[in-house]
């Protein structure tokens, strides 16, 4: 066998072989088989939306001072001849204690002199009426004398001349009496007039001693033994200890949820400060807050001041702390002294039922709920008012609802989501609501 018949031989397996692979290979190929895609779900978690009972409160800012203060000043001048051993600055002193003496030499002289003045207007009276008395005896028989001559005048028995010089007498003696009469007017002014004097100059010498009218706290001596204080001299200041007052600053719009009345359409409300003093009928509470613990008094709203701030656009609100310093404590509760810089919550009486979210589940006033198929759901709401991390809801949310209170992002409408139960921020929603999360028992 030639060379040439062997390489044609060899050629021919392989042909064979190609040709039954495409015809077999088209028999055994399959059609591309669908893949379905699942839809992804995205894991959040979610709270039911409560409706709790819930009264808005307001936080402030401001420092204390006395409701009281008394500014001791000089009735009267003289030496300063005795002050009191608690003549100090930081004293406690009680009402109707006698803290310093003004030297009273010259208002006692004064009233010395006042009444030998009128010791002698009180001779000068008892002489004038006993002078009247005896001109009165003496007009009454110089008229009968008158008429029995003015008789005789008639029958011719009195001349004319004589007639006339018993009335000259009698005229003479009218003038005398009415001269009387009016020197004891005079007199009795003049006793009126010294009175006054004398009532002055007493008044004087009861204000050479300075005795304090309320009990209060000295804060500020301006003078001391020896020296000389002139009429109208600021002597010493002092603070009540009876209340102590803050005039807490809070943004306008802060107060206007606790001045606010529900209507019964439960949609609208409106201001009831021209029906009634709305402020006074706040809780309050004063707060002094230390880097170890928090102190608080129960205090009473007095009243709200009458111009707002034009730089903070805040409004002060003025409540009252009764006797401080009697529940003060040494080293636990301070007494309040002045200008000590506290917190003041206020706090609405009555509790109203409301819808209530986690302010950080509102995104541009906008919440994500979650519907029925478990796909998110976009809806616009209208805020009421913020307290805290609590937002009060008006309109746009249902009781039970659920709601997203962690991050979604992207948040897509109608994405699938996969809501797992927040049970720690709803018990948080429901503490702050209550109130429990501010209040303290120290």
């Amino acid at each position: 066998m030639t060379s040439r018949l062997k390489r044609t031989i060899w050629i021919v397996p392989p042909i064979i072989i190609a040709i039954a692979v495409l015809l077999v290979l088209p028999k055994l190929k399959h059609p591309p088989q669908k893949v379905e895609q699942v839809e992804q779900t995205v894991k959040v978690m979610a709270i039911k939306v409560p409706r709790l009972m819930f009264a808005p409160k307001a936080i402030g800012y401001g420092t204390t001072r006395p409701a009281k203060t008394w500014e001791a000043v000089a009735e009267v001048s003289g030496q300063v001849v005795w002050v009191s051993e608690d003549f100090e600055t930081g004293r406690i002193i009680p009402a109707a204690t006698k803290l310093l003496k003004i030297d009273d030499t010259t208002y006692k002289l004064a009233i010395t002199q006042i009444q030998a003045q009128l010791n002698i207007l009180q001779i000068k009276i008892k002489a004038t009426q006993s002078a009247l008395q005896i001109d009165k005896r003496r007009h009454s028989s110089l008229q009968k004398e008158v008429q029995r001559k003015k008789q005789l005048l008639k029958s011719g028995t009195v001349s004319t001349s004589e007639f006339d010089e018993t009335q000259r007498n009698l005229l003479n003696s009218e003038l005398l009496l009415q001269n009387h009469k009016n020197t004891l007017a005079i007199n009795q002014s003049e006793i009126e007039l010294l009175q006054v004097q004398k009532a002055q100059a007493e008044l004087n010498l009861e204000e050479t001693i300075i005795t304090t009218p309320i009990d209060v706290r000295l804060t500020s001596l301006h003078i001391g033994q020896y020296q000389f204080a002139n009429k109208g001299q600021l002597l010493f200041s002092a603070d009540s200890i009876k209340q102590v007052e803050i005039e807490a600053r809070f943004p306008i719009g802060r107060l206007r949820p606790l001045l606010a009345s529900k209507k019964q359409n439960n949609s609208e409300y409106v201001s009831v400060t021209e029906k009634a003093p709305g402020a006074k009928k706040l809780k309050a509470l004063v707060r002094l807050k230390t880097a170890t613990h928090s102190i608080q008094w129960k205090a009473s709203v007095d009243r709200v001041s009458g111009i707002i701030d034009s730089e903070t656009q805040t409004i002060g609100v003025v409540v009252i702390i009764d006797k401080p310093y009697q529940q003060s404590q040494p080293g636990k509760r301070p007494p309040l002294i002045r200008n000590t810089f506290v917190e003041v919550e206020l706090e609405k009486t009555t509790k109203e039922q409301q819808i209530i979210i986690p302010v950080s589940s509102i995104h541009n006033g906008k919440v994500y709920t979650i519907n029925s198929q478990n796909r998110l759901a976009i809806k616009k709401v209208k805020v009421m008012f913020i307290q805290g991390g609590l937002a009060v809801i008006e309109q746009g949310l249902d009781e039970d609802e659920s709601i997203v209170v962690s991050n979604l992002v992207p948040a897509i409408e109608g994405m699938l989501l996969n809501p797992v139960p927040d049970e720690k921020t709803l018990k948080h929603l429901k503490v702050e609501a209550s109130g429990q999360k501010t209040r303290s028992n120290k």
